[in-house]
């Protein structure tokens, strides 16, 4: 006999979804797990966590994946080696991103000589210390890769690094437990600096074949996003549960940071697009040439997002 639950899940599309970070940045994907958002739009979604964005692409570009949760550098990298991985939904299109540091560090000009963690080269937290270098002219920083979040903390506490670049609830863990956040997220924004923080990206020859599924994901994204927001005793006990935070006020401070970090209508902004790519080229992380060869459109896809917009979901979920 065929049970009913066998039967539903004959009629879901399976779909991979690496992501990354393991962080507050990938709570709307959680929920949308959680409360099975995924399957009532059709999906089911196995997450994968991964962790750094640039580990995601190679997954992808081995053919483990289609469509995946990250932003930041690794797109762009991507596209200006040949590859299709584009960005067609922007959760966080700004840094979140902050520098945490021993407590008796308490200039950025004293990073110089020093050790300080990144999760992966080519990654946000990647990006946001080299613009911290180049912006204040540092010398002799030691950029050293970590692998995620978990690492890096591991590694400020431990003494091996006096400096780690930690989104969130990592950096509110830390401030308590007395470092120094010495560059916060407001810092990095006023550095005049775009940023794609958090988003889904997708292979284009594969969003461009399966129109129907990428939609789908970003509806299940959006519908995860207004559900952590408007349910704060929940999204706390999942914070709580997948994270290992049981800090009152620590909990209180990642529901507002979720509540205050994540955009009701997922578009890629171009401009923040053009910015992240010039920043890259300012601090070498990408030739200045390939560029100027490179429409800004090859980098992303808002025609999914419109989708939904034209149908009024965006409009009617936000109510």
């Amino acid at each position: 006999l065929f049970t009913a639950e066998w039967v539903r899940s004959q009629e879901l599309t399976k779909v991979t979804f690496p992501y990354g970070p393991l962080g507050l940045n990938s709570i709307p994907w959680v929920v949308a797990k959680e409360r099975r958002f995924f399957e009532k739009n059709g999906l089911d979604v196995d997450m994968v966590y991964v962790g750094a964005s640039a580990v995601i692409v190679q997954s992808m570009l081995s053919g483990s994946a289609n469509i995946a949760g990250f932003g930041g550098p690794a797109v762009i990298t991507n596209v200006l080696r040949g590859g299709d991985i584009i960005q067609v939904a922007a959760m966080a299109p700004f840094f979140t991103q902050s520098l945490l540091v021993r407590p008796d560090i308490r200039d950025i000009k004293n990073l110089q000589g020093k050790k300080v963690g990144i999760t992966r080269f080519g990654s946000v937290t990647d990006f946001a210390l080299r613009t911290l270098i180049e912006r204040y002219n540092l010398k002799d920083v030691n950029m050293l890769q970590m692998g995620g979040f978990p690492e890096a903390v591991a590694g400020l506490s431990r003494g091996t690094i006096d400096g780690a670049v930690l989104s969130p609830p990592h950096g509110f863990r830390m401030i308590k437990e007395g470092f120094r956040e010495l560059v916060t997220p407001k810092d990095l924004r006023a550095l005049g600096s775009g940023f794609m923080t958090q988003g889904i990206v997708a292979r284009r020859s594969f969003a461009a074949a399966h129109r129907e599924i990428v939609v789908r994901v970003i509806k299940s994204t959006v519908e995860g996003t207004r559900y952590a927001i408007t349910n704060e005793d929940y999204t706390k006990r999942l914070i709580a549960k997948y994270l290992g935070i049981n800090d009152n006020d620590l909990l209180r401070q990642s529901f507002l940071y979720v509540t205050e970090t994540f955009v009701r209508e997922p578009f890629v902004p171009e401009s923040t697009m053009q910015s992240m790519i010039q920043r890259m080229v300012q601090v070498n992380m990408i030739d200045a040439k390939s560029v100027q060869a490179t429409p800004t459109s090859a980098y992303f896809d808002n025609s999914y997002v419109t989708e939904l917009k034209r149908s009024g979901f965006l409009d009617g979920i936000w109510k």
